[in-house]
């Protein structure tokens, strides 16, 4: 039974990160703007959360910092896609592509490393856990008896982007825009104030899902960062069919795939043992890859979702 609940445990550390920016996507292209900039976004913000961490002797200073660099690098992107109504997807693979190149940089400059950061205090330790320890021998319910806040947190945001989006106004009017933001304007609504705001969002919460990894589960930043989790998240997404919920079980999923990966390579014996362990480390993105070749064609996202909107007149 403690197998299983320490399974499950790290199954949910694992799933927070790809939530949060799966989550991300949602809000994003529920309001009409397409985010492959998620990896990218990640990987800025789990630098900025590591630098602000070393710098204050905090995590939560570190968690301020990413956040804030979140809000920055999703203004640019609606900058760039929504006031002049550039092109998505090359908006998001140049935020990619300079995220390699500048914390790169930025990881020598500051931290006079290549690599990896020096550590700092972080979410993960023991004092920073939140721990339920009344429940930690009951089945199933004691993997939720010593997790981290980025793990409650991406729980607790699902239940609230649900909420938000299909039981508000303003969710109703990021769908609207989503959908179909020529009438949403003839109805008063308007459009680019949305288009900013569910980009901004979405940036903040991919910024999160950086963060769960080099302040919340680890207590460095990796070069490595975020390992291509963005885009995982994006496939979690399209799998969950752009709900808050369906992108939370397509997390679990993918993250159990790697919870699998640590079994079998602890487990491997005869010729199982003899397989590289590069095959044991991809297996997370076989299932993506399979995962979405069973929904290509099948899962159809918001119907203006990643076309560019100009006011008429």
């Amino acid at each position: 039974m403690n197998i299983l609940n320490q399974s499950l445990a790290q199954m949910l550390d694992f799933a927070a990160p790809i939530l949060f920016a799966a989550l991300g996507g949602v809000i994003t292209e529920n309001g009409g703007v397409v985010n492959i900039a998620l990896d990218g976004i990640m990987r800025f913000a789990a630098f900025f959360g590591v630098w602000g961490a070393s710098v204050s002797k905090s995590p939560w200073v570190g968690l301020l910092w990413g956040i804030g660099i979140g809000i920055l690098v999703g203004a640019f992107h609606a900058y760039i896609t929504v006031k002049w109504a550039g092109n998505q997807i090359v908006s998001g693979v140049a935020i990619n592509v300079v995220a390699v190149g500048i914390i790169t940089y930025f990881l020598e400059l500051i931290f006079k490393t290549t690599g990896y950061s020096p550590t700092v205090p972080y979410f993960g330790s023991a004092v920073n856990r939140i721990s339920i320890p009344f429940i930690s021998n009951i089945p199933i319910l004691g993997a939720f008896s010593n997790l981290t806040i980025f793990v409650w947190l991406s729980l607790f945001l699902v239940f609230g982007l649900n909420f938000l989006l299909y039981r508000t106004v303003l969710g109703l009017r990021i769908r609207s825009v989503g959908e179909n933001p020529i009438a949403a304007e003839t109805l008063g609504i308007n459009v680019f104030k949305v288009k900013w705001f569910s980009t901004i969002a979405g940036a903040v919460l991919a910024a999160l899902g950086g963060m769960a990894l080099s302040i919340g589960s680890l207590s460095s930043f990796t070069n490595s960062m975020p390992a291509g989790k963005g885009f995982i998240a994006l496939a979690a997404m399209i799998f969950g069919r752009w709900t808050p919920f369906g992108a939370m079980w397509a997390s679990f999923l993918f993250a159990s795939a790697q919870v699998l990966q640590f079994i079998l390579q602890a487990t491997a014996k005869g010729i199982a043992s003899k397989i590289p362990v590069g095959f044991y480390l991809s297996l997370p993105y076989f299932l993506t890859i399979g995962a979405l070749i069973g929904v290509v064609g099948k899962a159809v996202g918001p119907a203006a979702d990643g076309v560019p909107y100009k006011k008429e007149g």
